[in-house]
């Protein structure tokens, strides 16, 4: 094993000793079961299930001015081991549970693009919270 196959590694299993969450990454989609009015949004393919880590930014935020506004944006950043498959764009991630966070728990995310490229310890990718 080469000195940088091995601090790769070493970085990977650091990272992955931080995803304090469960998740389940998925299409999801709103089904209306029989006898009922309302549809409720149904795991119909998954992509991943597991742990990984939702990072929120603690004070960095991109200021983004439209039509002379001022708004701020944050990137919230979900974190997947490196081995994990990866999940397309628009994929639902559904926190099953937390260690460190309890309101965390059944909160939805959407991918909003691919993950971090390159010799990286984790997947992180850029998500919304869904409402």
């Amino acid at each position: 094993m080469s000195i940088l196959t091995g601090t790769r590694t070493m970085g990977a299993a650091l990272a992955e000793s931080r995803m304090t969450e469960t998740v389940t990454v998925g299409r999801f989609e709103k089904i209306r079961r029989p006898g009922e009015f309302d549809p409720i949004l149904t795991l119909v393919e998954t992509y991943y299930t597991g742990k990984a880590r939702v990072k929120f930014p603690s004070a960095s935020a991109n200021e983004k001015s439209p039509a002379g506004q001022q708004l701020a944006e944050t990137r919230i950043i979900v974190s997947l081991p490196s081995a994990a498959a990866r999940a397309p764009t628009g994929a639902l991630v559904r926190v099953d549970a937390s260690t460190v966070d309890t309101a965390l728990t059944g909160r939805m995310f959407r991918v909003d693009g691919s993950a971090q490229a390159g010799q990286t310890t984790a997947h992180r990718y850029p998500v919304t919270e869904e409402s």
